[in-house]
């Protein structure tokens, strides 16, 4: 899943429980957050990816298969479905932070398939 966000050079931190499990703490994670830069120039890379990986995402109370040039709620984040696992994509979160205030407390983690991807724990373990 998050090797389509790679080959598709989309700007991205892994959050959440899979960052805070990838990092070492004791959870199991049910869906994967992604904070990204959804910035206009980097949109058609995000919906590249979510195609990619099968992903859908609900639109008026129907799941629509999200295909090139999909419309997306950019300003603040969207969930979708993907035969792998939820995801969160974030654009914003409530306190106003993206990407660009998270990348900066963010680790790395070598994927098996030698992908290289930034990872914050946005949340102490409880």
């Amino acid at each position: 899943m998050v090797g389509a966000f790679v080959r598709h050079g989309c700007r991205f931190v892994v959050v959440g429980s899979v960052a805070r499990s990838w990092r070492g703490d004791d959870v199991v994670p049910h869906d994967l957050d992604l904070v990204v830069d959804g910035g206009p120039e980097r949109r058609p890379a995000i919906v590249a990816a979510l195609r990619d990986v099968g992903a859908s995402v609900q639109r008026g109370g129907v799941c629509e298969r999200v295909e090139a040039g999909s419309p997306m709620p950019w300003t603040w984040g969207f969930r979708v479905r993907t035969p792998f696992v939820p995801v969160d994509v974030i654009v914003r979160f409530a306190d106003g932070s993206t990407v660009d205030d998270v990348l900066p407390t963010a680790t790395t983690v070598t994927l098996p398939d030698g992908s290289v991807v930034h990872v914050a724990a946005t949340r102490a373990a409880a």
